[in-house]
């Protein structure tokens, strides 16, 4: 797995050796950040079910100012903080938090400033039993998202992208077994 545009592309990331992980392919990372490559840069952005972190990190080699993590896993945190480790020689402080948390229970608590984008890729299972339409009520409800910011989430091709009130879905596109949904968050909400 590689990063796939910006000041890192080409370079080699390290994935977590577990069944739990599914890594977003590069070509779905890079069709992604094809289409918002106007947004990324100086963008706060979020990556939840983080794993190895690549789409975080593509953001911020995109032009991210800063990228928040959240993943439960430990051993996945380890290798995404060789990931950053991998990639920066700046303090990773200065643009990278990583939290280690079930990312249903931070956005239902969160409590600090809106992101520009978040992005989801939670494992198909857990996402096809859970749905959108909750994770996007909570992400305006909570200000997670901030008006007007992107929410994105990598589900599996049969899944179907769920309306939701405050959100408009801007795009809903698939690559093989992978469907990609963007919703925008209304600005009067």
């Amino acid at each position: 797995m590689r990063i796939t545009g910006g000041e890192f592309g080409g370079r080699n990331l390290k994935v977590p050796k577990s069944d739990a992980i599914r890594p977003t392919q590069d070509r779905v990372r890079e069709a992604v950040f094809n289409i918002i490559q106007f947004e990324v840069a100086g963008s706060d952005f979020l990556d939840l079910f983080a794993g190895s972190g690549a789409v975080g990190l593509e953001a911020f080699s995109r032009g991210a100012r800063s990228v928040t993590f959240v993943e439960a896993n430990r051993r996945h945190l380890s290798v995404l903080k060789e990931n950053l480790t991998l990639l920066c020689s700046t303090s990773t402080s200065d643009f990278a938090s990583l939290v280690s948390a079930d990312a249903y229970r931070w956005i239902s608590t969160y409590a600090g400033p809106g992101f520009s984008i978040g992005f989801a890729d939670p494992p198909y299972a857990l996402g096809e039993e859970k749905g959108y339409a909750q994770v996007l009520a909570t992400l305006a409800e909570r200000g997670v998202i901030r008006p007007d910011g992107l929410f994105i989430a990598e589900m599996t091709a049969v899944q179907k992208a769920e309306e939701t009130p405050d959100w408009v879905l801007v795009r809903d596109r698939t690559y093989g077994k992978t469907r990609i949904c963007m919703w925008r968050r209304s600005v009067a909400s």
